[in-house]
């Protein structure tokens, strides 16, 4: 799978909301941004995140990614808060809005300089938060199945370093800088996900084969034509395909080709037919309709919808 699959149409982030959180005692915050994704470094102490009943702990050096718009809570992992003393509650609402515990906006109070945010600016738990105001479709197709996850991974860490050095500068175009080195930190942390983590772990002849279905997703590709790149018979092929990627070949393939059209409807002015030609659709007909199965709407709709 090509590293640069997660964004085939070029660098995704626009404006992502960058943030060095500093944090101490018994503190949380609630994030209810209903932002798509979003990666935390933990710089230093350690953090747990909370979606639903599904909870991680994060300690320094590692990553948490958190795929979907679902609300969850960021909060400390450790005992470091004096008995007695009162813990700091914090939300995020949309707009990154900063509510207190009386839901009073606080922004101003807890912010100390560039980027940098919390109740304490030399406090032990130094988080990094990169947030995503939007994705694409084919970066939900590698998302999806996980929730919340914890990377530990060196080349991703050296990216997320980059970024907190990036983040503590303002400039007429450091927004910029800080979108793509987002990008590239969102990159590599996507491909330390526990669906791509399987897919590593499959026969090796899976991953050839979803190699091959990202690289020409246009090619007239059959169970038969995937399972001999996989250099694989198809009974073997096929539940072993099913059991790393969570659905039958050609089902992975459609939902791929739509991801594709999906994200070129939007980052291009190319006509429908051409679309489908690329993503492997006979016609733009025949586009259309699977795209309203799998979208509910059409990719007109679509379009004119992000136009405005």
């Amino acid at each position: 799978m090509r590293p640069d699959a997660f964004f085939p149409s070029g660098p995704r982030a626009r404006e992502a909301f960058i943030l060095r959180m500093c944090m101490e005692g018994q503190w949380s915050v609630a994030v209810r941004d209903h932002c798509p994704l979003t990666i935390l470094a933990v710089r230093s102490g350690s953090c747990r995140v909370q979606r639903g009943q599904k909870s991680v702990v994060a300690r320094q050096g590692e990553l948490v990614v958190i795929c979907g718009s679902a609300s969850y809570e960021v909060r400390s992992a450790s005992a470091q808060t004096l008995p007695g003393a009162a813990p700091c509650n914090y939300a995020i609402a949309p707009g990154q809005q900063c509510l207190g515990p009386s839901g009073r906006a606080m922004v101003q109070e807890l912010r100390h300089g560039v980027r940098a945010w919390g109740n304490s600016p030399n406090g032990p738990d130094q988080l990094l938060v990169g947030t995503f105001t939007t994705t694409s479709a084919v970066a939900d197709l590698v998302c999806e199945g996980t929730d919340l996850a914890v990377i530990d991974d060196d080349a991703a860490w050296r990216w997320a370093e980059l970024l907190a050095t990036e983040a503590e500068s303002a400039g007429l175009a450091q927004q910029v800088v800080l979108d793509r080195l987002l990008d590239i930190l969102a990159i590599c942390a996507l491909q330390h996900l526990p669906g791509t983590r399987v897919l590593r772990s499959a026969a090796p002849g899976i991953g050839v084969a979803v190699g091959a279905m990202w690289a020409q997703p246009a090619q007239a590709w059959s169970v038969e034509g995937l399972a001999r790149t996989a250099a694989m018979s198809r009974s073997a092929f096929s539940p072993a395909f099913r059991q790393a990627m969570g659905a039958a070949p050609m089902g992975y393939l459609t939902k791929l080709r739509l991801a594709l059209a999906h994200d070129a409807l939007l980052a291009s002015d190319a006509p429908l037919s051409q679309i489908a030609r690329d993503v492997g659709y006979s016609s733009p007909f025949a586009l259309s309709a699977a795209f309203r199965r799998a979208y509910s709407t059409s990719p007109s709709a679509l379009r004119s919808a992000a136009l405005g």
